[in-house]
């Protein structure tokens, strides 16, 4: 079976009082993306993982972390590393 690829695209909410060190705290993390922030503590963000229970591992870590107040998936895709290394023509 060939490695998959998922990327996933989530919200992370933090208090305001709390979202330089979320910020933070997410730059930390492999292959996560922050693509915008607002000062409110609302944050776009995409992961990429090895698999679905990695994607939801790590969204549990990011829900864990002080001032998140919630963590929402509004996009995810997965498919073979292989696939995603094709050219499209």
């Amino acid at each position: 079976m060939s490695e998959e690829i998922h990327i996933a695209g989530i919200i992370v909410a933090a208090t305001r009082t709390h979202a330089v060190t979320v910020r933070a705290n997410l730059a930390l993390l492999p292959k996560t993306i922050i693509h915008a922030a607002a000062e409110d503590g609302r944050m776009v963000v995409t992961l990429e993982t090895t698999s679905t229970q990695a994607t939801l591992d790590c969204m549990d870590a990011i829900r864990a972390l002080p001032g998140v107040l919630n963590v929402a998936l509004v996009y995810q895709h997965a498919e073979s590393a292989a696939a995603m290394e094709e050219t499209i023509s």
